[in-house]
């Protein structure tokens, strides 16, 4: 195991339950998450540990059956999924009291697709094939509907296709030709994306400072969200409010603001501490992808965007610099299935690390060959 992740790792465990112990206890709370959210952790570290063990080339030789089950997954979430409104974002999976949300295995499958699909081929090689695959699960996702999801999976991609070395003629020619289409087809789907109009529309208002013009009692929905986050992280102080202090009312406060619930409990230092967690699997996930070659380096440095990225989206939504998009808080967030995900992802890490440190100058080739 790499010491380095593993500190982190469990260091945002750690959090998370202070965050889900907290939102338990916040004022008009009615269930307790804190079981659950130890289950989630729970069933992470064993896949974590599981597949920090195996050999990383099954990862890759795995990679285009499992984008291609993704695909059939995010088809079968708009026959038979169920959300929020109007939303299939779960498939109810028989005889369990789990839910499936296709669209958290089709973030890592875009990771592990597109370090296959490089293997063995030169950055300059065609990548019309992987662009027209990875656009067809942003699509599904996007008409489920989830615009946040859908735009995190191209902005991860690209910038996968960047730091890969993908010259830029390429990736602005197809840049171009996806925006045309997207504008094409946008009328048929934007009064489905009443949710993300409101939340853009109060961060702006946040941001603008018009909020202090309201009365208290108009402000609803998302702009309420960030206001309350705003109250709670400044009325924390430096060592926070204590677990027994009951926290003032803020939805979503198990998930996408559970960040705010670790800030009111263990102050401004739990605030940072989360921030030191991420800065080093960041650095150590770049370090891992530079002593790796080939499609290793490539998943190396994919995993750690998939993983980083997503950190920097919700934490920026909580602070207020960035319109809430309902990125989780990976390895914190109660979500089941951003926890596993992030498992998995972590479990490939720790056997990339093993595989960079031990034999920096050796890497074993897998057998396959990744695209469509």
């Amino acid at each position: 195991m790499d010491s380095i992740l593993l500190l982190a790792q469990l260091l945002l465990f750690g959090l998370s339950m202070l965050g889900v112990v907290t939102a338990d206890g916040m004022r008009g709370a009615t269930t307790p998450h804190s079981l659950e959210n130890l289950r989630n952790i729970l069933l992470a570290l064993g896949l974590m540990l599981l597949l920090s063990r195996l050999h990383t080339a099954w990862a890759l030789w795995a990679a285009r059956p499992f984008f291609l089950l993704t695909l059939g997954l995010l088809v079968l979430n708009l026959a038979v999924g169920f959300g929020p409104g109007n939303e299939r974002r779960f498939i109810d999976l028989p005889f369990t009291s789990f839910n499936l949300q296709a669209s958290e295995l089709a973030k890592l499958a875009v990771v592990l697709y597109l370090a296959a699909f490089f293997h063995n081929k030169p950055t300059d090689y065609p990548i019309l094939g992987p662009v027209l695959a990875i656009s067809l699960a942003a699509g599904l996702i996007v008409v489920s509907p989830d615009l946040d999801t859908g735009v995190f999976i191209l902005l991860l991609s690209g910038f996968l296709l960047v730091v890969i070395g993908v010259p830029w003629r390429r990736l602005l020619a197809i840049g171009a030709t996806a925006w045309l289409l997207a504008l094409s087809v946008s009328g048929l789907y934007v009064h489905r994306f009443e949710k993300v109009r409101d939340r853009f529309e109060g961060w702006n208002t946040y941001i603008s400072g018009r909020v202090n013009e309201l009365n208290p009692e108009v402000i609803r929905g998302p702009l309420y969200q960030i206001t309350q986050a705003h109250k709670i992280i400044v009325n924390s102080g430096p060592f926070g409010q204590g677990v027994g202090s009951r926290m003032p009312n803020l939805p979503e406060s198990h998930n996408d603001f559970v960040l705010a619930a670790i800030i009111w409990s263990g102050g401004w230092l739990a605030g940072a501490m989360v921030l030191l967690a991420w800065w080093l699997i960041l650095a150590r996930g770049l370090q891992i992808a530079a002593n790796l070659e080939g499609a290793y380096s490539v998943l190396a440095l994919g995993l750690t965007l998939y993983l980083v990225l997503q950190a920097a989206l919700n934490i920026g939504a909580v602070m207020g610099i960035l319109p809430i998009g309902g990125s989780p808080l990976p390895m914190v967030s109660l979500g089941g299935n951003a926890m596993l995900m992030a498992g998995v992802a972590t479990g490939l890490l720790h056997a990339l690390s093993r595989q960079a440190f031990r034999h920096p100058t050796q890497q074993t080739r897998p057998s396959s060959k990744g695209g469509i």
